[in-house]
This record gives C-alpha cells, sequence and structure tokens, in this order.
C-alpha cells in the first residue's frame, strides 16, 4: 500500500502538513505508531509528512481514518501539480 517517492510540490507539502497537524492533535500518536497503524513503513510516512510522497487513493483514505478525519478535510482545496490540461477532439 506504498506509493511513489516524488519531488515535493507546494500542494504535496500542504498535504503533508494537514497529515502532521492531524497526528499531532492526538497526543503521543508519533510518526512510527501513525505509520505502523496505517500499514506503511516509517521512513515512507516521514516522507508524506514533508511532502516527498505521492500517496494512493487508499493511503489517503487509510491515513484519514486512522487520524480521525475526514479524507476530504486533508484534501480540500488541493490541485494537481504538474498536469498538463486535456485538449479537446
Amino acid at each position: 500500500m506504498v506509493a511513489d517517492v516524488t519531488v515535493k510540490t507546494p500542494e504535496s507539502e500542504e498535504f503533508g502538513a494537514r497529515v502532521r497537524a492531524a497526528r499531532e492533535r492526538i497526543e503521543g500518536l508519533t510518526q512510527e505508531r501513525m505509520a505502523h497503524a496505517s500499514g506503511l513503513t516509517a521512513s515512507y510516512y516521514s516522507n508524506l509528512e514533508r511532502g516527498l510522497a505521492n500517496p494512493t487513493f487508499d493511503v489517503i483514505v487509510t491515513i484519514a481514518d486512522q487520524l480521525g478525519v475526514d479524507p476530504g478535510e486533508l484534501m480540500r482545496g488541493l490541485k494537481p501539480s504538474g498536469l498538463r490540461k486535456r485538449g479537446r477532439g
């Protein structure tokens, strides 16, 4: 359930900051404990919080569930980076 590590973007940094803030609201929940509870490696989870990971839908939903937040709360307002608009026809 691990996704690619990618180049840091403003959107991935914001997502990571939201995850970190939600985790830090839970007393005693370390990155290591969160990674284990989510079925992720500690290094991948650390990369995610630092904006260096491109999580899959399943990872986003799992993390949100572990943090007790709606996945939309973590994603609200974020736009994909580096994707080109598709032309018509």
